[in-house]
């Protein structure tokens, strides 16, 4: 699903930055819920580069989904399964190691 087909309402952009030697853009958007309902906190679109992270969460869950979704993004990439619980247990670690804030601050200059 791309930003548009959820409502995703324009927000603050941010830069660019690379993941894979590819170029994305991340964007603080509001997002609507999904089909099911479910409120989104983050999204990321491999057909147009870009991450979306909603806007009225807290730093410090901005930060968290971010990296996330950048997760999610490098799985992607290599084409690797993955497994939701494993990519929230990793997006908490780097939180926690400071790796996701050290991004975050990279891709908001």
């Amino acid at each position: 699903m791309n930003p548009s087909q959820l409502g995703a309402k324009q927000g603050v952009m941010m830069s660019k930055f690379e993941i894979g030697g590819h170029t994305y853009k991340v964007n603080e958007v509001t997002l609507e819920k999904n089909d099911e309902g479910k409120s989104l906190l983050g999204m990321h679109d491999v057909k147009t580069n870009t991450i979306l992270v909603d806007e009225g969460m807290t730093h410090s869950r901005k930060v968290e989904t971010f990296m996330h979704e950048v997760i999610h993004v490098i799985y992607a990439n290599t084409g690797c399964d993955h497994d939701e619980r494993a990519i929230d247990a990793l997006s908490n670690g780097l939180l926690q190691l400071g790796v996701a804030d050290f991004l975050w601050k990279k891709v908001k200059k």
